[in-house]
């Protein structure tokens, strides 16, 4: 892989962003196939409504996100009229107390199978965890119900990326046939890879890389230590890879002089915010004040700072796609519109991939043969093409991943949020 570092986007058609192993795949995109067994007779009963479940933590440290994100699917769907049908939007919280407000998977299986047991539901606008994707899509893909998430960038949930991506995936979780699932976020593979290549760039030599153990951390550190392999950073973790580290440790002193005697000048760490990322940065910095820390969009919150304080500050980050704030042409006359009626406030990061997703939603509920039929709404969804939306242009491949998109590099100075510092395109 290439890095190219863009000071700012001029136009969508600039970014050119190219996975590491696209794979193989059934998605329905329309034709004559025939209709799967578990998809015939799978209509809606009511006369006059068709409906969207989102399923997003709403609880817990992802609530700065996943509460723009809540509105803007809300505003995009909520009463729209589709032919003869109204979208009625069910907002589920997959998060619970006992996860200490993180993702639950015993909640998530629970939401998937109530939207299943709907015959009226069409669309599943989910989820914010890749972890928590694993467990819904093979309930829906049984169902017939596509998923569309605005925030899952694990690559197994679509592709095999070795090294990244655990034996039997994407395979394992569709039973039916066929594809269910799509996003509109670019994946951990090309984050990962983007981020190797931002390090390198900055002259950094030697690495230590840290996972929360979880579907997206280790993922998104597996790929960036194998990409600083490949480009002659030496990674000095356990076995020239990714190390887990314990969410629930209560010191990470002996963590940090460990890794300060590897003689490490870049920390990468693989995390969400709510694995207990403030004592781990601040305990870094304690031992380490000068070391370069990066991570990617998992802990890009304003909870993270605010948990890490201090220690924070310094922080390269990136993220998964088109920064707010780079956003162009119809996106950038969204971020003006949304800091307007948000009183100066600008969108999280993930805020114009929720619209995104209700955008591409509706659109499927549009085009499809028939609103009401999970099978016709599946097939229009997954065949999306060239579909106008606040993050450029969308089309699914094959696999259910948007083709194109970008990675955005920021750091965090002395506030959040957090300093743009440039757009990291990779292809092979």
């Amino acid at each position: 892989m290439k890095l190219t570092k863009l000071g700012a986007i001029v136009g969508m058609s600039m970014i050119v962003l190219s996975a590491c192993s696209p794979g193989a795949s059934t998605a329905p995109t329309g034709g004559t196939a025939s209709v799967p067994a578990n998809c015939k007779d799978k209509k809606g009963t009511s006369s006059s409504e068709i409906h969207v479940y989102s399923s997003l933590p709403r609880q817990g440290t992802n609530t700065e996100q996943t509460d723009t994100l809540v509105e803007q699917i809300k505003a995009t769907l909520d009463g729209v009229k589709v032919g003869n049908y109204t979208i009625k939007y069910f907002d589920l919280d997959d998060s619970s107390a006992a996860a200490g407000g993180d993702w639950d998977g015993a909640v998530e299986q629970a939401n998937a199978n109530k939207a299943a047991a709907d015959p009226d539901a069409m669309v599943y606008i989910g989820t914010y965890n890749s972890g928590a994707a694993k467990l819904s899509i093979p309930i829906l893909n049984e169902a017939c119900i596509v998923m569309i998430s605005p925030a899952n960038t694990y690559p197994g949930l679509t592709k095999e990326v070795a090294g990244v991506t655990q034996p039997g995936e994407p395979n394992t979780y569709y039973t039916g046939g066929y594809r269910n699932y799509a996003r509109v976020i670019a994946t951990d593979d090309a984050q990962g890879a983007a981020g190797a290549e931002w390090a390198k760039s900055l002259g950094k030599t030697k690495a230590y890389v840290l996972d929360d153990t979880q579907t997206y951390g280790h993922g998104l550190a597996a790929a960036w230590a194998i990409q600083a392999n490949k480009i002659g950073l030496t990674v000095v973790s356990a076995n020239n890879t990714t190390e887990g580290f314990d969410a629930k440790s209560t010191d990470y002193a002996a963590l940090a002089q460990k890794i300060k005697s590897s003689g490490a000048d870049v920390i990468y760490i693989g995390s969400i915010t709510g694995q207990n990322t403030g004592k781990l940065w601040k305990d870094l910095r304690a031992a380490m004040p000068d070391i370069t820390i990066m991570s990617g969009d998992g802990v890009f919150e304003k909870s993270w700072y605010e948990g890490a304080g201090e220690a924070a500050n310094g922080t390269l980050l990136t993220f998964g796609g088109v920064g707010p704030d780079q956003l162009v042409g119809a996106g950038k006359t969204w971020f003006d519109d949304y800091k307007k009626t948000h009183g100066g406030n600008s969108p999280a990061t993930y805020t114009a991939y929720g619209n995104a997703s209700a955008t591409v939603a509706l659109n499927g509920l549009k085009t499809a043969a028939a609103p009401n039929d999970r099978y016709e709404v599946l097939k229009a969804v997954m065949g999306t093409k060239d579909l106008d939306t606040v993050v450029g242009k969308v089309t699914f491949d094959a696999n259910g991943d948007a083709i194109g998109g970008s990675i955005t590099a920021y750091k965090v100075v002395t506030s959040w949020p957090p300093t743009f510092d440039s757009i990291l395109s990779v292809s092979k």
